[in-house]
This record gives structure tokens, sequence and C-alpha cells, in this order.
């Protein structure tokens, strides 16, 4: 298998201790799992340039087409301060992402609660964490990010469970992916070195997308749950939504979606 020299020399300006490069495979964070398992270090990636099924919320699939995205998982080996702050990890890669839009694309982004990356209120990241176990012992974390860079990554509207962008779109030069790949794994690294401070909320809080205007959180199958005004995240990452009754109710990761309210006409 020929690794392009350009995604080498991309990884080679950044911390990255290993990686593993496929041009073809079905998920990055299946193998960055088994890796984990087997002694992979800390701050390892897989990176695939076509992903036939990879995995997002709900066990949907993120396809990446050859050539036009990025499809990394993030191996992350916790110490003891960070386990404290596991669900952060998620919003910790879309902080990194929406940093590298913004001081090196100039392209303003948004984090859509919980994992997604937003440009123009339109999705162009979809972020997966997943957790290993040995008992009670953690033994890492997988952080898998799909980011659409070129317009072919986008995938049709009729499979779109929500509105879709890609980088390119939104810049007026050619992107090249490696690099942005290089810029988001040193962000990552710089965020995750802020895990613990308020900096980091202050910038998710920053970035969070549709605060101060009504949303609607749904269950899976579609229900509406809650409806209100987005004020804003508690300190565990949980989102806070002034109900209709003026009731302050907080939302956890879980089997929920967030969407904005319909704009009226």
């Amino acid at each position: 298998m020929s690794i392009p020299e350009a995604f080498i020399k991309a990884i080679q300006s950044t911390s990255v201790p290993q990686f593993k490069y496929f041009s073809s495979i079905d998920s990055t964070n299946l193998i960055a799992l088994e890796w984990l398992e087997n002694g992979a270090p800390d701050g390892a990636i897989v990176f695939a340039d076509h992903q036939r099924s990879g995995r997002g919320r709900f066990e949907r699939k993120w396809v990446t087409q050859s050539g036009s995205a990025i499809a990394v998982s993030i191996l992350v080996r916790t110490d003891a301060r960070e386990q404290k702050y596991l669900p952060l990890f998620s919003p910790l890669a879309g902080i990194a992402l929406s940093d590298v839009l913004k001081h090196r694309l100039q392209i303003d982004a948004e984090i859509k609660w919980p994992n997604d990356v937003l440009i123009n209120r339109m999705k162009t990241a979809g972020i997966l964490t997943e957790t290993v176990w040995n008992g009670e012992e953690l033994l890492g974390l997988v952080v898998g990010i799909g980011v659409n860079v070129l317009p072919q990554s986008i995938p049709p509207k009729e499979s779109l469970q929500y509105p879709a962008t890609c980088i390119q779109d939104h810049c007026s030069f050619p992107i090249d992916r490696f690099e942005v790949l290089a810029a988001l794994m040193n962000a990552f690294s710089y965020w995750r070195s802020q895990i613990h401070l308020p900096e980091f909320m202050n910038q998710w809080q920053k970035t969070l997308a549709f605060r101060g205007e009504k949303v609607y959180i749904k269950q899976k199958d579609g229900s509406v749950q809650l409806s209100g005004i987005l004020s804003g995240l508690t300190s565990n990452g949980e989102l806070e939504i002034l109900s209709e009754n003026k009731q302050k109710q907080t939302i956890t990761v879980g089997d929920v979606h967030l969407r904005p309210a319909e704009p009226e006409n």
C-alpha cells in the first residue's frame, strides 16, 4: 500500500507518534479500538482515504469518498486527571476543528451539541467517541472524526439526516486536506491540555450553535421531548434549555437529537 508523501509530511509536523493509513477500510474507529486494546500509544491515529461504513451516533453510517474528506480516529490514553472529563472529548474534537477553520481558513464554524460541526448551519463534520475498558479499568478512548473537505464528500441529499456542506465550498482557495488534518491534530493536542480549565468551557460556549434560539430536543424516534430556548451549557457539558414555562432543564447526551426551530414565514 502506497502512503501519499503529502500525508507523511503533514503528520511529521504534528506530535502523532504512530499512524495507520488505509486506502480503503470499513471504519477507522473499529481498527483504532482493536489497536488500542493491543498496545497502541497515546496520540496514535488511524486514517482512511476511503471509509466504506464509518459510524456515527445511533449506528448511522459515515461514508468517506476517496480523496475528498478526512476520516481519522485518534487514540487517547487518559491520565488520572483526564478521566474526570471523559464526556468532553467529543466537544474537544469539535472545538479543535472549529479553531482550525477560523484561524487557518477564516471560516466561522459552530458546534451543534453534542458532536457535529456546522458551517452556515450545515453539517461539515461529525464526531464519535468510544471507550475501551478492561473490567473496571479504562484502557482509553477512540475519538473518530469525519470531515467533509471537498464537494464530492457530501452525501446525496436523500440520505441526509441534516443539511450538509464541505469546507471547500466556503473557501476561495484550494484546500489541502492533509494540511487540515495536521492542523486538526495540533489543535486537538492543544485543547486537550486545556480540558480541565475554564478556557475550554468558555470556548465551547462561544462556538455553541443556536444559543439564544428556540430548539427542539427529539427522541431517537423523532418525537419531541422538550422545546425551549437554548441558554448554554453546564460545567459538565450538559445542555441547558429554558422551557416554555420558564423552567431551566438540563439535557445529557443520550438517545436525543437537537434540532433548531423552523424559521417562521
